[in-house]
């Protein structure tokens, strides 16, 4: 029996154990026994609510740092080094309340059930207590073994000199880094490029608006007198976002929801409009055929903006002709585009294009028809969409700052091209209550801080990129979607190293450093990499919890939570500044990012040293460096920043901007000086037409067929891998309960919202499928059980699994998956294991979406889009059996 100081209950081991596989899953087994009977694991401390009235309780404000868009602040309830509960910072004293809740700023950061979530998160029974090191073969948890910090720093460091050795004969360190190590002082080393969440907006941002140009900011949406809210689901990745939505409702403004599911956003912020319902729901990868038609009804109609056209844009007329006076400079040669000439030629102008749809599908009521057909939305409807937007001013088309499931699919890059394209038309893209997609994360102006100090001196070098979506790919032949020469060309120019003639890139490893996300499990397809990651000679990890990246990892080494540290964060507004608090110390053997750095880097010969600074005291630092930004004072002249002391009190800062003030990024730009090739708005690109690194080949805004999507079920096509027919498209949502793959562990969010795949009632009926069943859904990639989810919010033809559940292989399902491991061209057949987890990722195709170019990711940070929503599937109640 365990007895803990606490004089609490009492367990058995054996419970012990089936309670820790109930809440952990198999991460609780094996080697994590040895901890078992720590004293200070939170799970045998109940906390009673005479715990929380104890006057020596501590109350701490801190920020709730996670990727999911929010601001939230959290109230600790600290005593003795225990968090005893996380509750709201977001409690306004009950006099006054009614006025303060109508305001719009500050606005009251309360968290979702993530944040209160977090206590179990702490005190996870399968947290990472210690290093361990992989003894059997990757994947296997059984095989992990506890070693001592020396140990495992001393088989890290060994692999990483030994890999470092080869940059005499390659030119660069064969090691792929994960997030931010020590690498870039080490050599040039490898790197990805493509952006999950934005890679297609960022993209059509660049080409389309300009080089860092970016969307309007969301209190703007008050300025507006109609909202399209076009695949976004504000309620479940952008928590800031529904109370601002709210507002705008209570204003009167109509909203519409665009989205290929019912969601929480729909039921809560759609108003509908004018012969306009609250929810418009198109099939995957049909928006922007959606916004083609739109954009030909306003043409037709003669409702587009021709003054604005001519005197902002590039490429809607015919024969269009400009002398650029561009602010940037070409990205291939360095030169200034101001004072070129740029033509749109025969053929690419947007009107000639909108011609061609009329050609080819019998005029405007031919293109609507055509729309809805191909997108299930009725053609009156599409039509009373175009014409209700282009003759209500100003309205906003609000995707987000990361557009949601259509921006992440096959044709993404032309939806968000074409939701700019009807910005433009319409003269909403650079005014007060407009917008063209994306939104700018700032609310109004965010407080710069000053520098922090730094912990190394050396060169830093920078890294040889290669896509994310293709590592695989890249993992088994050196190459992604580029060919060899393409390879050496951009290698050669980015980084000044000659691959040769054979160009291709070597990987001996894996190091996942700081805030490193779960690569293994979401960003490509799961089955080809777990082949593929047999060529590597060795991972090292720096994790939290076992997650799918971990246990594919030769040697982890356990880091804290956000909670055992301090830092300051941005938020994910930006307009906040925030103070992440350490409430306890570090728990187990966990270490800090930095202190990892800082061990790697003596065992390594790197000049970097923490100089024995505090996280507090770098903070410190920043603080007394912090600035205003100028023209906040014309807004708040009595605005003064809070002492350290005071920062630290409250973790939250705010600069709100009244929305009549908003900072609109496009509206700075005077007509031509767009940062654009051009110097205009552009609906075609001369830059990505020279750079030939479109992945569908069309450098303009249109409809473009998806590489699997509607067409292919309408058509009966096969796969030309299997020969199998897929009759349904599946998305990948995000949820409420999870932000990417964390928190799929966490037991109180799982039962809460449980996984699965969720179907409508007519496509499970044809299957014989009932709700709460476990099913299979497969396609060529791979195959996942997982329950069924019978539900009207589902459309027909569409089914759902929502992104960031965990790869689990069964040990007794097989499934016959065909695919191109060895990338000659040909699928072969291979017999894989059925995921129990829920993963979607079995069923991905790598694939690059949008432009797949290293060069043009340079300058927009995080280029190449990811394909995940409308590839084709198919469900069946019992396994599949193609023998």
């Amino acid at each position: 029996m365990i007895k803990h100081s606490s004089g609490g209950m009492k367990l058995s081991r054996r419970t012990f154990l089936e309670a820790m596989t109930a809440l952990g899953g198999s991460a609780a087994l094996g080697p994590w026994a040895s901890a078992l009977a720590s004293d200070n694991l939170e799970v045998f401390q109940p906390v009673t609510p005479q715990d929380l009235l104890n006057k020596n309780v501590k109350v701490i404000n801190t920020f709730h740092d996670m990727h999911c868009h929010g601001s939230c602040i959290l109230k600790a309830h600290v005593q003795n080094g225990r968090v005893l509960a996380l509750t709201s910072a977001g409690d306004i004293p009950l006099e006054g309340c009614t006025a303060s809740d109508e305001d719009i700023f500050h606005i009251q950061r309360r968290p979702c059930l993530k944040g209160l979530s977090e206590r179990k998160r702490i005190y996870a029974p399968d947290r990472l207590k210690y290093p361990m090191i992989q003894t059997i073969e990757r994947g296997n948890i059984n095989g992990f073994k506890r070693v001592t910090w020396d140990e495992a720093l001393d088989r890290a460091c060994e692999a990483i000199l030994k890999a470092k050795e080869r940059q005499k004969e390659l030119g660069y360190i064969p090691i792929w880094e994960h997030s931010k190590t020590l690498l870039p002082y080490m050599g040039p080393y490898l790197n990805t490029y493509g952006n999950m969440s934005a890679g297609n907006q960022l993209d059509s941002n660049y080409a389309g608006i300009g080089k860092g140009v970016l969307g309007h900011p969301a209190s703007d949406m008050l300025n507006s007198r109609f909202i399209l809210c076009w695949s976004a689901d504000s309620q479940s990745t952008s928590p800031h976002l529904p109370f601002i939505m709210t507002k705008a409702k209570e204003r009167g403004i109509p909203i519409v929801v665009i989205d290929t599911r019912y969601t929480g956003t729909v039921g809560a912020m759609g108003t509908g409009a004018d012969g306009i319902p609250a929810w418009i729901c198109p099939r995957p990868e049909t928006d922007s055929a959606i916004l083609a038609a739109m954009a030909n009804t306003i043409y037709r109609r003669k409702l587009h903006d021709e003054a604005y056209l001519k005197k902002y844009c590039f490429g809607f007329y015919p024969n269009d002709s400009v002398v650029s006076q561009s602010p940037i400079n070409d990205p291939m040669t360095g030169k200034p585009y101001k004072g070129q000439r740029f033509t749109v030629p025969a053929g690419e102008s947007f009107v000639e294009y909108l011609d061609s749809l009329q050609k080819q599908y019998g005029g405007e009521a031919g293109v609507l028809r055509w729309a809805s057909e191909l997108s299930g939305v009725p053609a009156k409807t599409i039509e009373n969409l175009a014409i209700k937007y282009a003759t209500t001013k100003p309205a906003c088309i609000y995707s987000g700052a990361a557009s949601g499931g259509a921006q992440r699919s096959g044709n993404g890059l032309y939806f968000c091209w074409l939701s700019l394209a009807l910005a433009a038309m319409t003269g909403n893209a650079t005014v007060r209550g407009g917008g063209f997609g994306p939104l700018r994360r700032t609310d109004g102006m965010a407080l710069k801080l000053g520098p922090a100090p730094k912990f190394c001196e050396a060169k830093k070098f920078a890294p040889i990129r290669f896509s994310l979506y293709m590592q695989s790919k890249v993992l088994e032949t050196g190459l992604d979607n580029r060919t060899a020469q393409q390879l050496r060309d951009d290698v050669l120019r980015l980084n000044g190293i000659d691959l040769g003639p054979n160009a291709h890139l070597e990987i001996d490893m894996i190091w996942r450093g700081a805030g490193s996300g779960d690569r293994f499990n979401q960003s490509s397809s799961i089955n080809p990499k777990v082949l593929a990651y047999k060529n590597l000679k060795s991972i090292i990890s720096c994790e939290r919890v076992l997650c799918p990246s971990a246990r594919y990892s030769d040697i982890i080494f356990p880091v804290v939570t956000q909670f055992e540290q301090n830092y300051f964060h941005g938020g994910r507004v930006k307009t906040d500044t925030n103070v992440v608090r350490q409430l306890i110390d570090p728990m187990y053997e966990c270490k800090t990012d930095n202190e990892i750095n800082e061990l790697f880097a003596k065992r390594l010969g790197i000049p970097w040293s923490m100089n024995g600074m505090t996280d507090l005291d770098v903070m410190r630092q920043q603080w007394a460096g912090a600035k205003l930004p100028e023209a906040y004072k014309k807004i708040d002249p009595d605005m003064k920043l809070p002492s350290f002391e005071e920062m630290l009190k409250t973790a939250n800062l705010q600069l709100p901007v009244p929305p009549e003030e908003s900072i609109i990024p496009s509206a700075k730009f005077e007509p031509g000086k767009f940062p654009t090739d051009t110097g205009m708005i552009n609906f075609y690109s001369p830059f990505l037409a020279s750079r030939d690194r479109v992945v569908m080949g069309v450098p303009s805004a249109r409809y473009v067929r998806p590489p699997q999507g509607y067409e292919d079920i309408m058509e009966g096509k096969k796969s030309p891998a299997s020969g199998r027919v897929y009759t349904l498209q599946y998305t990948t949502p995000h949820l409420i309960h999870r932000c990417h793959s964390v928190y799929d562990n966490t037991s109180m969010l799982m039962d809460t919202i449980p996984h699965g795949v969720m179907i409508n009632p007519q496509d499970a009926a044809q299957r014989n499928i009932q709700d709460g069943e476990k099913v299979y859904v497969y396609n060529d990639m791979g195959c996942t059980k997982l329950k069924a989810i019978v539900t009207k919010a589902q459309p027909k033809g569409v089914v759902s699994i929502t992104q960031g559940a965990w790869y689990q292989p069964s040990k007794d399902e097989t499934y016959e998956a065909w695919f191109d491991a060895d990338y000659d061209g040909k699928a072969e057949k291979h017999v894989v294991p059925v995921d129990v987890g829920g993963c979607m990722n079995v069923l991905l195709t790598d694939q690059d979406t949008g432009v797949s170019d290293p060069v043009l990711n340079k300058e927009t940070g995080d280029s190449c889009g990811m394909y995940v929503n409308g590839l084709l599937c198919e469900v069946s109640k019992t396994l599949p059996n193609f023998g």
